[in-house]
C-alpha cells in the first residue's frame, strides 16, 4: 500500500489598500465636475456647430413608380443674422445643393433679429441653391415677428428661393405627376390647405411645406395629404434617449422633435433645423435633410 503526501502551496495575498470615504467623495466629485465640462464644452462649443446631414428614406403608399428616388433637400429654421455666420450658412445650402435634389425647400424661420425690427440683407446666402425642380420657401413665427412682408421682398430680390404659400407646383416625371405645396405659418400666417391642392388631381401624390409641424395634428380640413415636411422644433435641443427633446415649442410636448411621426391628419417629417436657440444642443446636433421618397409600385 502506496501512500502520497499532498502538499498545498499557498500564495499570500497582500491586503488591499483602504480609500478613505473622504478620497472616494474627492473622486467623485473630480468625475462629475470632468464629466460637466466635457458635457458642456459639447452642448454650447462643440454640437451647435457640427453640422450633420439626415438622409431618410420615406416610403409613400401611393408614390408613383416614376418618382421612386426623388430627393427633397428640406432646411430650417435659419434664423439670420440672430446667430449663424454668413459662411456656415452658405456652406449648409452648398452642402445640400451637393446631393443634387429635385427640389429644394426651407421650410421657414429664415430671418429673425433679436432687439431690431430691421430685415437684414440676404445677399449672397442662398446663391448656390439649386434644383431641378426649383427652390421654394414658406415663412416661420419668426419672420412673421420680424417683418412678413419685407423678408418675401429681401428674398425675392437677393436669393432664388420662392415662395409656395397657399399654393402649390406640379411636377413630373415619366408622364407621371406630383405636387408640392406649402401654406402660410400656423401660429401667425394663413393656412388653407384646401386652397393650395385646389388645382391638384385627386389622384396625385401631394407634398405639404409647413413650418409647424402641430399642423399633422390641428388640420381639420378634409384634405389628403400624402407627407408634411417641417422644421420648428429644432430637434429638442437637448435629447434624451428614450424621452425626448427638452424644448420644444408645440402644444404637442416632444411628439413632432425630429424625424417621422404620424399625426392626426397625415404623416410629418420634421428636420432638426440649423438654428440653437440659447446656442445650446446636446444629442441632438443641426442639420440638413435629404428625404429620398419610396414607391411601393
Amino acid at each position: 500500500m502506496y501512500s502520497q503526501d499532498k502538499t498545498t502551496e499557498t500564495d499570500e495575498i497582500p491586503p488591499s489598500p483602504r480609500i478613505s470615504r473622504r478620497k472616494w467623495i474627492k473622486r467623485g466629485l473630480l468625475g462629475f465636475a470632468t464629466l460637466t465640462t466635457a458635457t458642456t464644452l459639447d452642448a454650447f462649443v462643440i454640437e451647435p456647430n457640427r453640422l450633420t446631414v439626415e438622409t431618410p428614406e420615406l416610403t409613400l403608399p401611393n408614390l408613383p413608380k416614376a418618382f421612386d428616388g426623388y430627393r427633397i433637400a428640406l432646411l430650417a429654421d435659419i434664423h439670420y443674422p440672430r446667430t449663424l455666420h454668413p459662411n456656415y450658412i452658405k456652406s449648409a445650402v452648398s452642402l445640400a445643393t451637393s446631393y443634387n435634389p429635385d427640389v429644394m425647400v426651407f421650410a421657414g424661420d429664415i430671418c429673425d433679429q433679436k432687439h431690431s425690427k430691421i430685415v437684414p440683407s440676404l445677399k449672397g446666402l442662398f446663391d448656390s441653391a439649386s434644383a431641378k425642380d426649383g427652390v421654394w420657401g414658406t415663412l416661420g413665427n419668426h419672420d412673421h415677428w420680424l417683418d412678413a412682408p419685407a423678408i418675401r421682398k429681401e428674398l425675392a430680390r437677393s436669393t432664388p428661393i420662392q415662395m409656395i404659400e397657399n399654393r402649390a407646383i406640379t411636377v413630373e416625371r415619366g408622364g407621371q405627376a406630383m405636387a408640392i405645396g406649402g401654406v402660410g405659418d400656423l401660429w401667425c400666417g394663413v393656412v388653407d390647405v384646401p386652397k393650395t391642392f385646389s388645382h391638384t388631381p385627386p389622384d396625385v401624390t401631394r407634398i405639404l411645406v409647413s413650418h409647424n409641424p402641430d399642423l399633422a395634428e390641428d388640420l381639420k380640413d378634409p384634405v389628403r395629404v400624402d407627407l408634411q415636411i417641417s422644421g420648428h422644433m429644432h430637434g429638442g435641443q437637448i435629447y434624451v434617449p428614450g424621452y425626448g427633446g427638452l424644448l420644444h415649442p408645440s402644444k404637442y410636448g416632444n411628439k413632432f422633435c425630429q424625424g417621422l411621426v404620424k399625426g392626426k391628419a397625415h404623416p410629418v417629417y420634421t428636420t432638426r433645423g440649423l438654428h440653437s436657440t440659447g446656442r445650446v444642443r446636446l444629442n441632438c446636433p443641426p442639420a440638413i435633410t435629404i428625404i429620398t421618397l419610396r414607391s411601393l409600385a
